[in-house]
C-alpha cells in the first residue's frame, strides 16, 4: 500500500513517504531535514507542523502547518466525545477513523496514540486498514511517536504515509544505537557499523540515529519504485515481533484489502522467505486456479511437471525436452501440463505467461518446507475435484512424495532426474499408453481453448463473452482474438490480451472493465481528474475500457486501481493504446 506521494497545502510541497524530525533545544531537527515538527518557530524554507499540545493542555504555536490539539485520550479509550473539533484547516487529529466524517475537509489525518500500538499490532493493523476503507487512498496518515528504522519498512507497506523521529530522539536519550535491525546500547559496540558523518567524526549519537532513520526510509522510498517494497517489508519483519505480528496479520486477515493495491501484470515477485506464500498477489492466483479455474474441455490427460528456474517455463531447455517428450506420444493436445511449484502451487501451461507465473524467483534447492508442502496437497485436492481427467501422470522427483499423498492414482514416470533420456523415455511410453483410443484433438483446437482459459484469468466472467464467436490468427503465444473479421485484442508481451476498440466494446457491454470518463475525447492518456468512476475488479495493469456513456472512446492499460482512479485528482490513470476518433458534430 506504500506509494510515492506529494502534497501541496498554502504553497508547501511535502514528498511522501517522509518523515517529520522533532525540532526542540534539546533534539534539534537535523538541517537536511526535508520536513520537522515543532513548537517553536521552524527553520526557514522547511515543511513544518505545529503541534499545538492537547485538549487537555493547549500550546502556543509559532509558525508552519498548525495542528488541531489531541484530544490527550489513549485509542482504548477514544470513543469519549471532546468538546473540541479534530479537523483545522487541511489537517485532523484523530485516535480513531471514527471520530471523523468521511467527507471530512481534512487532506492529512494524524493518528494520535502512535506508540501504544507498539504493543498492540492487532490494533494498529485494524486502525490502519480502516482508515484507508474509511478515507480512501487520497488522504495522508501520520502516524506519530512509532518509527524506528529496523520497521520503518514495514510502515511504509502498511499505507503510513508520514512517520516522525519522536521515538529515535527518546532512545537517543537512552543511549541506544539504531540500525536496520533494531537498536543497541552504544556503549556495548566495539566498533560501529556505519560510515555516517557523525560515526566517521565521532558527532553526536542523535546525528547517527537521525542518519539511519532517514536511510531506512530512503531505502522504502526506493523499493516503491523498483516494485520490491513486499521484500523489503519481508526481510525487515523479523527484525521485531511487533513487524512480524503486523504482517501477518495483513495477510492471514486483510487478503482483501490487500489484494486491490497488487498489480495484475509487470513486477518481480521474489519468494524468499516462507511469508512469500502469503503475498496478496500470489495468494489471488492460488485462488484462481482452486476455487474458478476449470481446465480446456479438450483435456483429457493430466500431466504434472516441476517448476524452471527460467520463466516462462515453455522457454526453458528442460521444458523444451519435456514437451518433445509429449509430442512424441502422439496428440499432444490432449495431453494439459500443470507445473507444480511454490509459492503459487499450480501452474497450467496456458498460465505461464501471466502474472505472477511469469515473473517469480525462487531459492531452487529440490526441498520443501512443511508449510510449502501442506499448500501443495490441498491445492492438488480442490484442483481434482473440480477438474476431471481420465489419467494423471506425475513427471516430478523432489514432489512425488506429496503429490502421491494427494493423488493416489497418480502414474509416476520420472526418476531422479526429470530431463534423463531414460526418465523422458518413461513419460512418453507411459503417454502413448493412457491416450491409445482418445480423440485426437486438433492444434487449433487446443490453442483457442489454451486461450479461452487465459481470457477467463484476466476477465473471470466477462472472459467468456471475450471468447464467443472468435478465432484465432497468428502463432502461439502471440495470437489475436478475431471475430466477424474484426481484431478484438491480441496476446501482448506480459501474458495478457491487449485489446482494440472492439475489444473494449465487449467490457462496456457486460459492465465490467470500464473507466467512465467525463465528456470528452481522449487525446492522450487518461489522467485521475477526468475519471468519473470505475469498475471495483480493476487493479494496476488491468486492461481497461475507457467509456462516456454507450461509447467507448478508448483501451489501454490501468496505472491505479480503482478507488484511486475516483478518489486522485491528479496522476495517470490509464495508459490508453487505441483511442476512438471523435464524432463529428
Amino acid at each position: 500500500m506504500g506509494r510515492i506521494g506529494r502534497w501541496t497545502v498554502d504553497g508547501r510541497v511535502l514528498d511522501t513517504p517522509a518523515i517529520a524530525f522533532v525540532d526542540t533545544e534539546r533534539f534539534p531537527a537535523p538541517p537536511w531535514a526535508e520536513a520537522v515538527a515543532t513548537r517553536r518557530e521552524p527553520p526557514a524554507g522547511k515543511f513544518a507542523f505545529a503541534f499545538a499540545g492537547s485538549f487537555f493542555e493547549p500550546a502556543e504555536t509559532h509558525g508552519g502547518l498548525p495542528l488541531p490539539p489531541r484530544s490527550g485520550l489513549s485509542p482504548s479509550v477514544s470513543s469519549i466525545d471532546l468538546p473540541h473539533s479534530p479537523v483545522k484547516g487541511p489537517i485532523a487529529v484523530v485516535s480513531s477513523p471514527g471520530q471523523l466524517k468521511p467527507d471530512a475537509s481534512a487532506e492529512t489525518i494524524v493518528l494520535e496514540g502512535g506508540p501504544v500500538f507498539l504493543e498492540r499490532a492487532k490494533d494498529f493493523v485494524r486502525t490502519v486498514v480502516g482508515f484507508r476503507e474509511t478515507f480512501g487512498p487520497a488522504r495522508l496518515l501520520f502516524v506519530p511517536g512509532i518509527a524506528a528504522p529496523e520497521i520503518v519498512a514495514v510502515l511504509v507497506y502498511a499505507g503510513v504515509d508520514v512517520i516522525d523521529s519522536s521515538r529515535v530522539a527518546m532512545e537517543t536519550a537512552l543511549g541506544f544505537y539504531e540500525t536496520p535491525d533494531g537498536a543497541v546500547p552504544r556503549e556495548s559496540l566495539q566498533e560501529l557499523p556505519c560510515r555516517c558523518p557523525s560515526c566517521e567524526r565521532g558527532g553526536p549519537l542523535l546525528d547517527h540515529n537521525y542518519h539511519a532513520l532517514w536511510q531506512e526510509l530512503a531505502t522504502a522510498r526506493m523499493a516503491i519504485r523498483q516494485g520490491s517494497l513486499r521484500e523489503l517489508a519481508e526481510r525487515r519483519s523479523v527484525n521485531t515481533p511487533w513487524a512480524t505480528a503486523v504482517l501477518r496479520e495483513l495477510d492471514l486477515r486483510h487478503h482483501e484489502f490487500q489484494e486491490r493495491w497488487f498489480p495484475v501484470s509487470d513486477g518481480l515477485v521474489r519468494a524468499y522467505s516462507p511469508q512469500s506464500l502469503s503475498r496478496p498477489d500470489v495468494v489471488r492466483f492460488r485462488r484462481f486456479v482452486t476455487i474458478e479455474y476449470e481446465k480446456p474441455p479438450s483435456a483429457r490427460i493430466l500431466l504434472f511437471l516441476p517448476c524452471s528456474a527460467r520463466k516462462p517455463y515453455a522457454e526453458s531447455k528442460t521444458h523444451r525436452r519435456f514437451r518433445r517428450a509429449v509430442e512424441a506420444a502422439g496428440n499432444a493436445n490432449a495431453v494439459h501440463e500443470v507445473i507444480v511449484t511454490s509459492p503459487l502451487g499450480l501452474v497450467p501451461r496456458e498460465l505461464e505467461r501471466s502474472y505472477p507465473a511469469a515473473h517469480y524467483d525462487i531459492p531452487v534447492t529440490g526441498d520443501w518446507s512443511h508449510d510449502e508442502t501442506a499448500m501443495l496437497s490441498e491445492m492438488l485436492t480442490s484442483y481434482l475435484a473440480r477438474n476431471r481427467y481420465d489419467a494423471v501422470i506425475a513427471h516430478v522427483a523432489t514432489e512425488a512424495p506429496f503429490v502421491a499423498a494427494a493423488v493416489p492414482g497418480a502414474e509416476f514416470t520420472s526418476g531422479n532426474h526429470p530431463a534423463s533420456d531414460e526418465s523422458l523415455a518413461t513419460l512418453t511410453a507411459a503417454l502413448r499408453k493412457v491416450l491409445e483410443g482418445l480423440p485426437r484433438v486438433r492444434s487449433f483446437v487446443g490453442r483457442w481453448e489454451d486461450v479461452a482459459s487465459l481470457a477467463r484469468f484476466q476477465f473471470g466472467p466477462v472472459g467468456a463473452a471475450m471468447m464467443d464467436g472468435t478465432s484465432l490468427r497468428g502463432r502461439w503465444p502471440f495470437a489475436r482474438l478475431i471475430r466477424g473479421g474484426t481484431q478484438l485484442g491480441a496476446i501482448a508481451e506480459r501474458g495478457l490480451i491487449a485489446l482494440s476498440l472492439a475489444g473494449g466494446e465487449v467490457l462496456r457491454e457486460k459492465g465490467a472493465f470500464c473507466v467512465e470518463i467525463e465528456d470528452f475525447h481522449p487525446k492522450g492518456n487518461i489522467f485521475a481528474i477526468g475519471v468519473v468512476q470505475a469498475s471495483p475488479e480493476i487493479r494496476v495493469g488491468s486492461e481497461v475500457a475507457v467509456v462516456h456513456g454507450d461509447q467507448v472512446r478508448a483501451v489501454g492499460m490501468a496505472r491505479m486501481n480503482a478507488r484511486e482512479m475516483v478518489d486522485f485528482q491528479r496522476g495517470e490513470a490509464v495508459r490508453v493504446r487505441h483511442r476512438a476518433p471523435a464524432s463529428k458534430p
